[in-house]
């Protein structure tokens, strides 16, 4: 899924102007090396906003004053990101990362902005294939909406209130998406179509471009608070002295954002109500902020795992429905439809997807190597969700 930056239209703006103020690299390789950290450094390391840029800068005039190459100065640009993550990320900014990187409203933002292109590529496959005008049942019409509201579900909705810890909220949506696909259905196939209107192809330009325009103007803090319990936040809503208030929160966190399995966060919750009884202290106080202290417990060399295995369903779904599509093919060929290529396009660059993210989830499933267990715990902390103490 497309990752947004999670700053404001205003602070892109700015950013905007600063970037075209700064010199150019030196040389090719400098804005190539450039190029590399940076994503990087976004892909794998979610950084807060403006760090990628600020680390850049001071790169680029340490090269500048040294006169050599900046792939000489900071070596490998993969390296360095990661060397810059573990130095200048706190905890504050990644607890509030999910386990696929994705920061409070950035899913969301994302889906609307891919519900808006899928709608625009859909209205011009419809006008090459049939036309400017284009005949439409309330059905279908209605199942067409409906499909885009399912998208955006599936991909914005439900993961936003996970990631939030919301996970009653998100399962009671993740019902809503079952029956929405069941509606989708019945309008495609079921349903008679009813009495049809024209309606111009361009319009879908209209609905998609409205959509994206959406997804990129709003703003993914403002979003994720829409996400947010309001109870999640101790300072708003958790009283200090209110510990099975931050122990639920806490659960919530482990097995919501981080995707630890409920035996484990049940285990976490357990022994860290057992250290409350014997210390007599306060959640708060024995273990700060209830945030970064799942996120303390969840780090560790299973973390791959569970972001692999978090990824198993979608990508089975992915695959039955990449099965259907060529069945669907194979089945009626249409080789002088536009409209019969424009699916063979898709099937080929789905097979692709595929095979790449089969490859990476295999890899990331494999069982890890012995050793290094999780350090990073606080006092009177657990033995965190890949080793015990």
């Amino acid at each position: 899924m497309m990752r947004t930056d999670g700053r404001s239209q205003k602070q892109k703006q700015e950013q905007r102007r600063e970037q075209e103020q700064k010199a150019d690299w030196a040389s090719g390789d400098d804005a190539r090396w450039a190029a590399e950290f940076e994503l990087t450094l976004a892909v794998e390391h979610s950084p807060p906003d403006g760090l990628a840029e600020q680390v850049l800068e001071e790169a680029r005039l340490t090269a500048a004053e040294a006169g050599i190459p900046v792939r000489e100065v900071f070596g490998d640009p993969a390296a360095y990101a990661e060397t810059v993550a573990a130095e200048r990320i706190d905890e504050a900014h990644r607890s509030s990362v999910d386990l696929e990187g994705f920061a409070a409203g950035d899913r969301f933002t994302s889906s609307l902005l891919m519900a808006g292109g899928q709608v625009f590529l859909f209205g011009v496959v419809l006008w090459v294939s049939g036309g400017l005008w284009i005949d439409v049942g309330w059905a279908t019409g209605g199942a067409g909406l409906l499909l885009t509201a399912l998208m955006v579900l599936v991909t914005g909705v439900v993961p936003e209130l996970r990631a939030a810890g919301r996970l009653r909220a998100g399962r009671v949506a993740g019902v809503c998406a079952a029956v929405l696909v069941l509606a989708c259905a019945a309008g495609f196939t079921v349903i008679p179509r009813g009495p049809q209107v024209s309606v111009p192809a361009p319009a879908l330009f209209v609905v998609g471009v409205l959509l994206a325009v959406l997804g990129w103007n709003l703003s993914p803090a403002r979003v994720g608070r829409w996400f947010r319990d309001r109870k999640a936040v101790p300072s708003e809503g958790i009283r200090a002295d209110d510990d099975e208030a931050w122990l639920a929160r806490f659960s919530a966190l482990l097995r919501g954002r981080h995707r630890v399995s409920a035996a484990e966060a049940a285990r976490c919750v357990a022994e860290a109500r057992d250290h409350l009884a014997a210390s007599g202290g306060r959640a708060a106080e024995e273990f700060g902020d209830v945030e970064v202290y799942a996120l303390r417990l969840s780090e560790g060399p299973q973390k791959p795992r569970r972001a692999a295995r978090a990824e198993v369903v979608p990508t089975v779904l992915f695959t039955g429905g990449l099965i259907w599509w060529g069945v669907d093919l194979v089945s009626d060929p249409q080789f002088s439809s536009l409209w019969f290529w424009a699916k063979v396009a898709v099937l080929v660059a789905g097979a692709w997807a595929w095979v790449t993210t089969t490859r990476t989830l295999w890899q990331k499933l494999r069982p890890a190597r012995a050793g290094g267990t999780d350090g990073a715990s606080n006092a009177g902390s657990t033995g965190g969700i890949d080793g015990r103490a």
